[in-house]
């Protein structure tokens, strides 16, 4: 998809507290140099953050073994004033880069990079960690600032040396990277016959003999100009844990309540006539089914393995559930109101039949998975390139990380409570625009403790803006409803 430009970068941002002791413009130095050194010790833990990528455009690519990184290719610091609005610099800063292309996959530099934005000597900074996907997924992400946070609050009261580190030039163990394995070799992929059959049938059939009313025809394939459409909203904790309540009592999750909102937004804005029903997809995560790492991987468990470990779970919503659904919408939806009662009965069906399905998903493990698929795919290039001359099949996405550790324990209580810690009050999660994929996909991401985001991001070129900020106004102004209630 990258090479092709219908992908560029996944971002997650997350808001650290800076320890008193780092605040200071004297202490400018020491914190960068601090930083630094954490961000080396979390790059020896993840191999996957040492590798480049050789014969990117074949149809074989593959890792490469890198002699050494130059950290000023993938660490930058953005120091803005203090009458600068730092809000607005974090939300333009952390859009930009979801559109930023990576260097030269020839240069074989690792396609990640980290932009800390920090405003005069506020105790706070921003810190966006941006990435090819290939590299690893968001769940990797997450445990790549959990780390990070870890090492910062290992780190004593000041910077410290590091093997290998020369000024900026890190240099690489010359022994091959133990590399975590790729999902699809270290589980059984079983795909039945008739899975095979069907998805084979998908694949090559005409575009006009296509006649399921759930696929995102009101939503054409467009690749270009390229540009990603990005909003994000944020829940504080009171809000989240009325919010998690319900869930709890409703027999569903976040990611199921999401994608019932979605399913009564979309009916809300879309006509019957262009979009009789939906098709929605979830990514989940199957860390959780993978076996132990070797006993010499440097990430010690595998959940917490900074790789690709992601599938996708279709979910299918009929016209009859459709129809109903907008049989309950008051007369004028377009100008935004809350959830009636006999909605919020269909909200939570829905979202209580998704967890269902996730549920069911995670019991059945990998089998009839789509990764059981990629065996047969003999040129991904090729293969993409067909895709964005169908017709979309997904109207929605949801894509949620979870929870992230803000306050991750390093063994050293004394630190913990009296204001010496480094710590992580917010994150944000986001996507650039995948051109074949959904029309609009939702990026959901917790800090323990500390409240939500929710964002969402479209292609520019085949959804209109108005009814991308229409849609993301009824998921926030819902879950207020919602949080009120509870």
């Amino acid at each position: 998809m990258y090479l092709l430009d219908q992908y560029r970068g996944t971002c997650l941002s997350c808001r650290y507290t800076i320890p008193p002791r780092f605040v200071s413009p004297e202490s400018r130095t020491q914190l960068e140099e601090t930083m630094k050194v954490a961000v080396v010790d979390t790059i020896m833990r993840h191999p996957m953050l040492q590798v480049g990528v050789i014969d990117a455009t074949s149809k074989t690519p593959s890792w490469i073994q890198l002699q050494s990184l130059d950290l000023t290719q993938h660490i930058k610091w953005l120091h803005i004033g203090e009458h600068d609005d730092f809000e607005q610099t974090v939300q333009e800063t952390f859009r930009a880069q979801l559109d930023d292309s990576f260097p030269d996959l020839s240069l074989k530099q690792p396609g990640w990079k980290i932009t800390v934005i920090r405003q005069g000597n506020a105790p706070i900074m921003e810190l966006l960690l941006t990435w090819n996907h290939p590299h690893f997924d968001g769940a990797g992400a997450k445990v790549f600032h959990e780390d990070f946070l870890e090492r910062l609050n290992s780190a004593g009261n000041g910077a410290y040396e590091r093997t290998g580190l020369d000024g900026d030039i890190l240099r690489l163990p010359q022994a091959p990277p133990l590399l975590p394995t790729p999902l699809e070799s270290v589980k059984s992929l079983p795909v039945d016959l008739k899975y095979l059959v069907k998805a084979f049938w998908e694949d090559i059939r005409p575009q006009f003999l296509n006649r399921d009313i759930s696929y995102a025809a009101w939503c054409p394939i467009r690749s270009s100009p390229y540009k990603t459409q990005f909003r994000a909203f944020f829940l504080d904790n009171t809000s989240l844990l009325a919010i998690l309540t319900l869930c709890r009592q409703n027999k569903t999750t976040i990611t199921g309540l999401l994608n019932g909102l979605a399913l009564i937004a979309f009916s809300s804005h879309l006509d019957n006539t262009f979009a009789p029903a939906f098709q929605s997809s979830t990514v989940m995560d199957h860390r959780r089914n993978l076996p132990p790492p070797p006993l010499d991987a440097p990430w010690a468990r595998s959940d917490r393995a900074v790789g690709n470990y992601v599938t996708q779970l279709p979910h299918r919503f009929d016209a009859d559930l459709v129809a109903r659904i907008r049989s309950k919408l008051p007369a004028d939806a377009s100008e935004g109101k809350d959830l009636s009662a006999d909605l919020q009965r269909e909200l939570w069906a829905a979202s209580a039949q998704n967890r269902l399905e996730i549920v069911r998903k995670l019991e059945d493990g990998l089998r009839n998975d789509i990764v059981g698929l990629f065996k047969y795919v003999t040129d991904w290039q090729q293969t993409m390139s067909d895709m964005a001359k169908k017709k979309r099949q997904f109207t929605w996405l949801v894509t949620n990380i979870g929870v992230l550790d803000g306050t991750t324990s390093t063994g050293n209580d004394t630190k913990s409570d009296d204001g010496q810690s480094w710590s992580i009050g917010r994150a944000q999660f986001g996507l650039s625009a995948e051109i074949p994929a959904a029309a609009i996909e939702f990026a959901p991401v917790s800090v323990a403790g500390r409240g939500m985001c929710v964002s969402a991001n479209w292609p520019d070129c085949a959804v209109d803006v108005m009814l991308g900020e229409r849609i993301m106004a009824d998921l926030e102004r819902w879950l207020v409803q919602l949080a009120r209630q509870s």
